[in-house]
């Protein structure tokens, strides 16, 4: 009687075929059938360089504070942004409403620094100044003499008819006719 042991990846011998796809036995080889089921499976699944997938993938949801190369998932995105609106009302929580709200102005910071470095620093004169009325700060410049001498002055659109005292005027600027009367 001839006797044959098992063969092996060393050792010639008798070799049982299985079409078993699951199998981790290493007594038993793979059957044609069992090389093509598995195959075709493989074939079916996404390459592992670019894949395009179809239909509804899963992936697990990385932690908000993932920054590396994790898959991005729906909920992870959906988490990334509210946290990034955070309590901003309705009417601010967009990226355009918020480019709207900035006049489109990309540079709005810079601009914003500009205008301001455009204004008046407060000082005291600004500050003795803030929340006077018209009087009070015609009063603050000095100003109040002034206007009262503006207040008694002749209205040249008048042409004299406005001088009080006509003969005295006429007198003082040594205007008399040769008779020493004013003339009325």
């Amino acid at each position: 009687m001839i006797s044959l042991e098992d063969a092996s990846l060393t050792k010639k011998g008798i070799v049982k075929l299985s079409s078993a796809t699951d199998s981790d036995s290493e007594a038993l080889a793979a059957t044609p059938k069992a090389v093509k089921t598995v195959m075709g499976e493989v074939q079916a699944k996404a390459p592992l360089d670019s894949p395009a997938l179809t239909g509804t993938p899963t992936a697990p949801t990385p932690e908000t504070t993932a920054a590396g190369i994790e898959i991005a998932t729906a909920a992870f995105v959906a988490a990334k942004v509210a946290q990034l609106v955070g309590s901003a009302p309705e009417t601010l929580d967009t990226l355009k409403e918020l480019a709207d709200a900035l006049g489109n102005d990309p540079n709005f910071a810079t601009t914003v620094l500009n205008k301001l470095a455009g204004k008046q620093p407060l000082d005291d004169t600004l500050t003795a100044l803030s929340g006077k009325s018209v009087d009070g700060l015609i009063e603050y410049v000095g100003l109040r003499e002034t206007i009262n001498h503006a207040a008694d002055a002749l209205l040249k659109s008048q042409n004299g008819g406005d001088i009080p005292e006509k003969p005295l005027f006429v007198q003082n600027i040594g205007a008399l006719p040769a008779s020493g009367t004013a003339v009325a």
